[in-house]
């Protein structure tokens, strides 16, 4: 009778274990070659940060681009977004104008306070006593905006946007963060924060140096 050949349980064993040595050396490489998934979408949530605020700030409806009058108040108005003098307006008329040059639904019918919804751990509205407007659209991207008024004319008052490209999903870090799960991470944050200021400059937060990386890349988004 011909003797039929097989693997002993060693011998299975010991390849089972030279397999997951060689998983665990080449996967991360394999991982770290992949686009990165977060900067792409911190450079795509930026890009639509700036595209909106471009058009609301040449709309002189809503913000006169000549001196002239603010229509919410009839006083004199400035270049920019100084005719922000309730805190709600910036973020209800970037809401407005998302939705019409957006082909994806929004999540969220209304832009949201704080008084009836919390988004914890957004990078802008995490500690205590911060107050926020928020929206979130199809695409995942969690938007909040600061509760802040802009003087008439300043060009120091800021506007605080914070961005998280993947919404409710973890780790819920911005770079800076001291939250626990956050503050040994120096990579693959997925929140960043946008600083709008009154004249109507758009700069990303001078802490969120990762995310001025991905969004200024020019087509390596590879960790």
């Amino acid at each position: 009778m011909k003797k039929i050949k097989a693997f002993t349980l060693s011998e299975l064993m010991v390849a089972l274990a030279v397999l997951g040595i060689l998983c665990a050396i080449v996967l991360p490489g394999v991982i770290n070659n992949n686009p990165n998934q977060n900067k792409m979408m911190m450079k795509k949530a930026y890009n639509v940060f700036l595209d909106v605020t471009n058009d609301l700030i040449n709309d002189t409806e809503n913000y006169p681009v000549i001196y002239g009058l603010c229509p919410d108040t009839r006083e004199g108005g400035y270049l920019g977004f100084d005719c922000t003098e309730t805190d709600s307006k910036f973020p209800y008329l970037f809401l407005k104008q998302f939705q019409s040059k957006s082909t994806l639904p929004l999540d969220e019918d209304t832009m949201k306070s704080d008084a009836n919804y919390t988004r914890t751990g957004q990078a802008n509205c995490s500690g205590a006593g911060a107050s926020c407007y928020f929206f979130k659209s199809e695409d995942g991207i969690s938007w909040s905006f600061e509760k802040s008024k802009l003087t008439k004319g300043s060009y120091t008052d800021t506007i605080l946007i914070g961005v998280d490209v993947n919404g409710d999903k973890k780790p819920n870090c911005y770079q800076g963060s001291t939250t626990e799960n956050c503050k040994n991470r120096n990579n693959n944050f997925d929140q960043f924060r946008i600083k709008l200021y009154a004249n109507g400059t758009v700069k990303i937060h001078e802490d969120d140096e990762w995310a001025m990386e991905a969004i200024h890349a020019s087509s390596s988004l590879t960790e």
